[in-house]
């Protein structure tokens, strides 16, 4: 396709007089790079910056600048590489220096991206004076460059749940119409880089992230779902508005990611393309029917899991909107995070064990010793010393009493954060330490959920997918939700999306039943009960791992004790499955009903006779 977008790609002016970092040749800037500080990561950015930057302002012709960059390139990406370990997989509110590695990594992507700009529009505009190459084709490759490292920034603002900065997707549009008017979207391209192989699909690649609803998706699964577009987005058609029809619209000449095409407030104009996604959608549901259960391996760092497929499905595949209207309400809100947390507090802020076996449960003898991080692990166990392990080492009451009075004389108060480095596991901490309970500002409300406003005080380690307990003030019932979507407005205001999922669940220990009779330890798990006003059935929530379709299932509490199967999964995320399930009947049930039936029976007979 040929378009007439009009082209508005801001560059810096080439005003540097004396450039004197490495001499202006492909051999010096290779000689440059290699001789950087690699063991100091802030040393290598601060050059990178400052000769990325440098090069933006100075005159070259575009074949040397493309050469120059291309020799420093390598360095820069691991650089970046580096500087990403140090802000992703980050608490939601991150410590400044985290905060400071993103915004270098951000820059340096940026200042790549100019440099392929710079070469792609003089390449373009002084085609005459190239010789020793093809000008389309040095054109071709630059706006490709620099479509993949504009796309890797978006990529790590929405990793960070961060809203893309002004002028990012505009960049985006503004280098795919620029090629588009050369007509040089469909050329193939041997090196495409992490890029998919034409312009064309490198736009889509990036495009489609903002389609995905990237706000509901933790920080690996956008990865993974960037590595799949790198080759799925050949099955995405672009179409002019004259020519065709989409999901999604985009306008080139705007500062907005795709919209969908029925919402699009005026008739879509000639700089405008509609995105076809159906063959995407058949792409991705034979993959579903093929591997969505184990999820797409990409490489040995990615993959993407069959609930993210199922989601970029939905999202890429037909229109959602919001449901409920939100109102502005204010006041806090009493949330605890995750599952653990959420049985703690449903079951009335009891352990796991007393909720299982009463309140009277004192953990076996060979259980405490083996917490105890100050006492050596016993190589062989004795089964006749947890008979009466109190026996082992007989002592008198007074040197009972000495010991006593020696480890008073010698106890010593650790501040948390020493304690934090002691203790290795959370089991040893006080309960309200454990599954503490935080008080949150309530920024808005909907009959379907929340919006809460996260503040920098407290815990940052939240991901969406992870299960919550909320009340309100004057409320005694706790309700459960899930944390759908984050927003990093501010580096100090993050807003949390929540969606209720039941207004109340009962606290269970699941055991998994195995084909030889055996029960596996029991883990916790919600049963949330079914709500016929909405026709909602009754569902169980367990954790993501271990449980699956068909298995059978024994809950348990203190006094209770009934047998389930598991049937149909019907949500899932990285921290929970939920799945529909049915009650079964045991023989002893069975038995029991058929002895109550006869017995019956004979009670008529024998009134009859």
């Amino acid at each position: 396709m040929v378009g007439n977008t009009p082209v508005k790609l801001k560059i810096p002016r080439q005003d540097l007089a004396v450039f004197d970092l490495f001499a202006l040749h492909a051999e010096a800037a290779q000689n440059w790079a290699q001789g950087l500080p690699v063991t100091n990561t802030r040393a290598v950015v601060q050059q990178l910056r400052q000769a990325l930057s440098a090069l933006n302002r100075t005159a070259l012709g575009p074949e040397l600048r493309f050469t120059i960059v291309e020799a420093i390139r390598p360095s820069l990406e691991v650089a970046v590489s580096n500087l990403s370990r140090r802000f992703l997989s980050q608490p939601l509110v991150m410590p400044e220096e985290p905060r400071q590695m993103a915004a270098l990594a951000e820059e340096l992507l940026n200042l790549l991206s100019t440099a392929y700009t710079i070469v792609a529009i003089e390449a373009i505009q002084h085609r005459d004076k190239i010789r020793d190459t093809n000008p389309a084709r040095l054109a071709c490759e630059a706006i490709h460059r620099a479509l993949v490292f504009t796309g890797r920034k978006i990529l790590l603002t929405l990793q960070l749940h961060r809203p893309i900065e002004p002028h990012g997707w505009l960049s985006l549009h503004q280098l795919y119409a620029l090629a588009d008017g050369q007509q040089l979207t469909q050329l193939p391209l041997t090196e495409p880089l992490s890029g998919a192989r034409s312009i064309a699909t490198a736009y889509l690649q990036v495009l489609m992230l903002g389609c995905c609803k990237a706000n509901q998706l933790r920080q690996g699964d956008l990865a993974a779902i960037y590595r799949g577009l790198k080759k799925w987005s050949e099955f995405i058609r672009l179409q002019m508005a004259g020519s065709g029809r989409g999901l999604f619209v985009v306008d080139l000449t705007s500062d907005r990611p795709p919209l969908y095409s029925s919402l699009h407030k005026t008739r879509p104009h000639e700089q405008c393309r509609f995105i076809d996604t159906g063959p995407l959608i058949q792409h991705l549901e034979q993959l579903r029917e093929s591997d969505g259960q184990r999820g797409i391996h990409f490489d040995k760092d990615t993959t993407l899991s069959g609930n993210t497929l199922e989601h970029l499905i939905v999202s890429l595949g037909k229109m959602s909107l919001r449901n409920f209207h939100r109102s502005s309400v204010g006041g806090p809100l009493s949330v605890c995070i995750g599952l653990s947390s959420a049985h703690y507090h449903l079951a009335g802020e009891k352990s796991f064990e007393q909720h299982l076996y009463g309140d009277d449960y004192t953990a076996p003898a060979a259980d405490r010793v083996a917490a105890n991080p100050f006492l050596p692990a016993r190589q062989q166990a004795d089964v006749w010393q947890q008979a009466n392990p109190q026996e082992d080492t007989p002592r008198d009451a007074a040197a009972a009493a000495e010991d006593s009075a020696a480890e008073a004389e010698h106890r010593i108060e650790l501040d948390p954060a020493t304690r934090s480095l002691l203790v290795d596991d959370d089991a040893r901490l006080p309960p309200e330490e454990r599954y503490p309970v935080f008080q949150v500002e309530l920024a808005n409300a909907s009959p379907g959920g929340y919006c809460l406003e996260w503040s920098p005080e407290l815990p940052g380690d939240i991901r969406t997918g992870d299960i919550v307990c909320i009340r309100e003030p004057q409320g005694r019932d706790w309700v459960i939700a899930v944390i759908r979507w984050l927003s990093n407005l501010e580096p100090d205001r993050t807003l949390i999306g929540l969606e209720l999922l039941s207004p109340r669940a009962m606290p269970y220990g699941a055991c998994i039943r195995q084909k030889t009779g055996e029960k596996s330890a029991p883990m916790r798990a919600l049963l949330l009960p079914e709500i016929k006003l909405v026709g909602q059935p009754h569902t169980l929530i367990t954790p993501r791992a271990g449980f699956r379709e068909n298995q059978k299932i024994t809950l348990l509490r203190h006094g209770e004790e009934f047998h389930i199967q598991l049937l149909r999964q019907v949500a899932a995320t990285g921290s929970y499955t939920q799945f529909d399930f049915r009650y079964v009947k045991q023989l002893g049930d069975v038995l029991a009903e058929d002895r109550n039936g006869l017995r019956d029976s004979y009670d008529s007979l024998w009134s009859n006779i």
